[in-house]
């Protein structure tokens, strides 16, 4: 499936400010059944644009304004096609104590910061276990939606485990985290994907306004190849992940693939408008 995406986020500042460095993690990535075909990046105030990939494999884009401004505006449109992915490997769970899995998952195996309720997360991991690793992981995409509901305004960007299992409810970024939690307490290396998600509305499913989307892959062994594949699957929408899924990048939390990050000097106040256009052929039916 192809896809035309347009990321466009609005920052107006009470006053001016100055020095102001950032770095973006807006360009979808290329590989793994998803194929980047053009990519283009504005910003105005214009400033010169550094690319270099991070420690995950994500593309980081950085940039520096140093003169005065009280607005900025950034525009990211890609195109981007997408293929079904392979049917998920089913492996047992001995296979998750090779040494080459266990090198290739190292950094997705930890416990998030700070570690969250044992008692509540042994509880939750009990009820999800299946008879093998793909059973688990499509379990916990399921026992997640069912035990917490999906509700914007409960949490916040900098929202623990521990304030999801408190509150009884979140959002995708709270659930991609509990179920990591889950699947590494199983020894299921895990990581967290940012992306987008192709949610139709309107009439014609052809094009739709959405929100950046949290999933996870979870990487399972092969018998021929013991370190493993990466499988996608989403907790907010109890399924594996398909071809209206589009990946920006992966690390270990949210933490490691925020949009954008910066810092500058000046006004102390800000206000932004963000907003993702899709467009494509076809139709899905997925919540944001």
């Amino acid at each position: 499936m192809q896809y035309s995406i347009i990321y466009t986020a609005d920052y107006q500042y009470e006053g001016d400010v100055r020095d102001q460095h950032n770095a973006l993690r807006v360009r979808p990535t290329h590989g793994q059944g998803q194929t980047l075909d053009g990519f283009d990046l504005t910003i105005d105030p214009g400033a010169r644009q550094y690319g270099h990939t991070d420690y995950f494999g994500t593309e980081v884009i950085e940039f520096a304004i140093g003169s005065e401004h009280d607005h900025l505006t950034i525009r990211a449109e890609s195109r981007v096609g997408t293929s079904d992915p392979e049917e998920p490997p089913k492996p047992d769970w001995q296979s998750l104590s090779s040494p080459e899995y266990l090198d290739a998952g190292a950094e997705y195996l930890g416990a998030l910061n700070p570690p969250a309720n044992p008692e509540r997360i042994a509880e939750l991991t009990r009820d999800a276990r299946g008879t093998d690793p793909l059973d688990t992981l499509i379990s916990t995409c399921n026992v997640v939606p069912d035990r917490f509901e999906y509700r914007a305004g409960v949490t916040y960007v900098g929202s623990t485990v521990n304030d999801l299992l408190a509150g009884g409810a979140g959002v995708c970024q709270d659930f991609v985290h509990l179920a990591l939690t889950m699947l590494r307490r199983e020894g299921i290396a895990s990581r967290y994907v940012s992306g987008y998600l192709f949610v139709p509305n309107g009439d014609s499913g052809a094009s739709a306004e959405v929100n950046t989307h949290a999933w996870l892959e979870a990487l399972l062994p092969t018998a021929e190849d013991p370190a493993g594949v990466w499988v996608a699957a989403d907790p907010t929408n109890r399924s594996l992940a398909g071809t209206d899924y589009i990946k920006i990048g992966h690390g270990r939390a949210y933490s490691d693939v925020p949009p954008i990050r910066g810092i500058y000097r000046g006004a102390p106040r800000s206000s932004l408008k963000s907003r993702v256009q899709m467009t494509r052929l076809g139709d899905s039916a997925r919540r944001r």
